[in-house]
């Protein structure tokens, strides 16, 4: 159907956009920054030196654009998988709603984390501050990805089990086997890369 296609198609660019986002996030003018070190004052400090602060608005703006793309792909996927089983839609279908709520407020969230510290000129109390708010607001980071599990974990079963019109091997173009051959690779924006594979694999074969 057409319709489910156009939607894939804009999941597919918003996971580009939201790429092109993550990027802005991670890679600071003097060096690339991860959740793991965010927290050590020295090596955060040192690579955000220079960040201007509309790189993080125009990423914080990307991002909302980005995911409003992104979940007419997935909620297009879910559609789809109606006429074939009522109860993966359901699955999938609430699974895509915890998914795109809480990863959505996740990115906007990681956004503000970085501009308040850039904002509040690189201080370490500002880090400290930062990275309290970061702390508390971090279990929409973990309901996202358990949304998005549920909704993998769905797909891949139903398209394995022969419940889809699909052959079994399509389940190839899923987040979570694409996840596993992509995540250990040094690709940037590893996240948005699984979902440009996923889709652009679907187009052809739904």
């Amino acid at each position: 159907m057409l319709q489910w296609k156009i939607f894939m198609i804009m999941a597919l660019v918003g996971h580009v956009f939201c790429g092109i986002s993550d990027c802005l996030l991670t890679y600071a003018p003097n060096g690339k920054v991860d959740l793991a070190s965010f927290k050590d004052y020295k090596k955060t400090s040192t690579a955000f030196k220079g960040m201007p602060l509309k790189n993080l608005s125009f990423a914080m703006a990307l991002g909302v654009v980005a995911m409003t793309l992104e979940i007419f792909g997935y909620l297009a996927l879910c559609d789809w998988m109606r006429q074939f089983s009522e109860t993966y839609y359901m699955i999938m279908f609430v699974a895509t709603l915890v998914m795109f709520i809480n990863l959505a407020l996740h990115h906007l969230f990681c956004c503000l984390v970085e501009w308040f510290f850039v904002k509040l000129n690189l201080t370490e109390e500002a880090l400290h501050a930062v990275w309290d708010f970061f702390r508390t607001t971090c279990y929409t980071m973990y309901l996202g990805y358990a949304g998005m599990l549920v909704f993998a974990v769905s797909f891949l079963i139903a398209v394995v089990t022969g419940t889809t019109s699909l052959p079994a091997w399509a389940c190839i173009f899923n987040l979570l086997p694409l996840a596993i051959v992509i995540m250990p690779t040094k690709l940037p924006a590893k996240a948005n890369v699984i979902g440009v594979v996923m889709f652009a694999g679907l187009l052809f074969l739904i």
